[in-house]
């Protein structure tokens, strides 16, 4: 038989259902889609965060623009446009597969801006883009971006949801919550996970999985059956303001180098909303698997 169904298996399956029949699923919430930040909302913003917007929405054509808010020693790791200042803008400005990007969101963490943005052009993507500030330049940028597939299993797309930060004063407390979860849950594993979430308010913009725990089951079920193992091995970003968190880690897909960029909305400490991007990549940047650090 091409799939063969184990006693395992089967007992998996049936636990599961047995336990997603128990429990309840999150309110459903239905989002309109969201509007691009504003001019006069980006007007009120730091300095960092504007020059970041002009970052991201600039024409292709103005060369001028990059010339005066890149610093000189400014380098991008974007897997497309990866290179100093002037190869970024070279490449970046020549790349025929998109026309324009429309940020949704933004929010800073100290040195670290961060962008969600619509990437127009021969097909809808979505994308992050993170830029490091010095001396009210930038210095340096990483970036993640992915198709548009449309909408997932509770009719919610890669992007909509709310767009603005609140509750500032517990920007700490929910970065550290995030980086806690990371490192110790989907790093080390070392259990507990649930512990981090509001299941009864969670709802899930991954383009494979549904709101609540009962979506987050299934979605494993389907992953146990393809074969499928998701891996983190090396965080390098964990940024935060307010009740809005953007971690950046590096890892696996099965045998496929991949960033993780998840995005998290928290209330009273508790993983309420999360949104993804999720894409291969040529090589790590950070992370050196064992093989590798062996033949060095």
């Amino acid at each position: 038989m091409k799939h063969l169904i184990t006693l395992k298996n089967i007992v998996f399956i049936i636990s599961i259902t047995c336990l997603v029949s128990l429990i309840g699923c999150s309110k459903k919430v239905v989002y309109n889609a969201p509007s691009n930040l504003s001019v006069d909302y980006i007007s009120e913003l730091s300095n960092e965060k504007k020059i970041a917007y002009r970052f991201i929405t600039s024409a292709k054509e103005n060369y001028l623009v990059f010339d005066s808010i890149l610093s000189p020693n400014f380098y991008s790791l974007d897997q497309s446009w990866k290179g100093d200042k002037k190869t970024f803008i070279q490449k970046r400005n020549s790349d025929s597969s998109f026309s324009k990007m429309k940020p949704v969101r933004i929010i800073q963490d100290d040195s670290l801006v961060a962008v969600h943005s619509r990437m127009l052009g021969d097909t809808l993507r979505f994308r992050w883009d993170i830029l490091r500030f010095k001396e009210q330049k930038v210095q340096q940028h990483w970036s993640n971006v992915n198709d548009s597939i449309g909408l997932n299993p509770n009719k919610h797309s890669e992007i909509d949801g709310p767009t603005i930060p609140t509750q500032l004063e517990k920007t700490d407390i929910n970065r550290a919550l995030i980086n806690k979860f990371i490192k110790e849950n989907m790093i080390r594993k070392e259990g507990g996970a649930m512990k981090f979430f509001s299941f009864k308010k969670y709802i899930q913009h991954n383009r494979d999985v549904g709101d609540g725990l009962s979506g987050l089951l299934w979605a494993m079920v389907k992953m146990s059956f393809q074969g499928n193992t998701i891996t983190f091995k090396h965080n390098y970003h964990v940024i935060a303001e307010g009740n809005f968190v953007l971690s950046a880690t590096e890892g696996y897909v099965g045998k496929e180098k991949t960033t993780f960029f998840d995005f998290f909305r928290i209330e009273n400490n508790k993983i309420i909303e999360h949104w993804d991007i999720i894409a291969p990549i040529n090589e790590f940047l950070y992370f050196q698997p064992v093989e590798k650090i062996k033949n060095e």
